[in-house]
């Protein structure tokens, strides 16, 4: 993949995320996370995907700290956290996406070894 097409992509994964954290319409979401792994799966299985997806796990569990965070304030104060509480199951799920996709390029790589 060249440099432009990979910048395209990294946008893409990007745009993918941002919409995935705030969309709660099951089927708009089914389509957001089938987006989100086939651009995952353009950008190919090497150690330089690796580190930008061991990145992406990192902010997403940073986010997911923050709206655990946001939650319990919420709920300290008396506040209705139904929103809160569906923002941070979408987190949990778009960081699966990127956890199982850490394993299948830390597999694709294991079998280039062999």
């Amino acid at each position: 993949m060249d440099e432009t097409a990979q910048f395209v992509s990294d946008l893409n994964v990007a745009r993918f995320v941002d919409r995935l954290q705030l969309e709660h319409e099951p089927t708009r979401r089914a389509v957001l996370q089938k987006l989100l792994v086939e651009e995952e799966d353009k950008l190919g299985r090497n150690a330089e995907r690796l580190s930008n997806l061991q990145r992406h796990i990192a902010e997403g569990n940073r986010r997911i700290a923050l709206q655990k965070t946001l939650i319990e304030r919420l709920r300290a104060n008396s506040y209705d956290i139904g929103l809160a509480e569906r923002t941070l199951n979408n987190l949990f799920e778009i960081q699966k996406i990127f956890e199982h996709h850490r394993q299948v390029v830390l597999d694709a790589m294991d079998r280039d070894r062999s």
